[in-house]
């Protein structure tokens, strides 16, 4: 077999890998981080919130422990799902819309179990959430893919993380206080 295509298959079985293995993370603190077993042997009931009051990401005014925990949760729930918008489409190099159909199909779904098992809620402003992170993720790749160099590429992607996440919490921010009722 040619070198190319062996360096080639072995960098997608890396990324395949890492997809893999992120994916069983975020599985793990869906369902088990955070004293969720604990919390499902107390309550034997089916949470849930369907209609959404806001988009929950705003920057914090004060910083009391309190508001920090609950920014820096909602926060992890627009981040953690960035790498979905890079891993996938740098994998299978899909559309964003089976992207994002095929993602809120999985995140759907992750919810629903999370509800009848127990182990957390069904919350349709964490699926919006993760969502919106996922194509945050999935526009940076795309765009900073672009770039000839694997370095310029990198930087690009975290640059663009950076800046389309401020913009989407300042939209979030402004949204919420102009046509929601908190």
């Amino acid at each position: 077999m040619n070198s190319k295509i062996q360096n080639l298959l072995s960098t997608k079985r890396i990324k395949v890998t890492l997809l893999i293995v992120y994916t069983i993370t975020i599985i793990y603190f869906m369902f088990l981080g955070f004293s969720r077993a604990q919390t499902s042997n107390t309550l034997q009931e089916y949470r849930f919130s369907i209609i959404p009051t806001g988009i929950p990401l705003w920057y914090p005014k004060h910083l009391s422990p309190d508001i920090l925990k609950l920014w820096v949760f909602s926060l992890g729930n627009l981040l953690a799902f960035v790498p979905f918008g890079i891993l996938i489409p740098m994998i299978f190099s899909t559309k964003y819309y089976k992207f994002i159909f095929i993602f809120l199909i999985s995140i759907l779904s992750l919810e629903i179990l999370q509800m009848i098992t127990y182990l957390g809620s069904f919350d349709i402003e964490d699926i919006i959430v993760n969502s919106i992170g996922a194509t945050i993720g999935f526009f940076s790749y795309k765009i900073g893919n672009k770039s000839k160099l694997v370095s310029k590429k990198i930087i690009s992607t975290v640059i663009l993380i950076l800046i389309l996440s401020f913009i989407t919490i300042v939209f979030a921010d402004i949204f919420n206080k102009w046509f929601v009722r908190l």
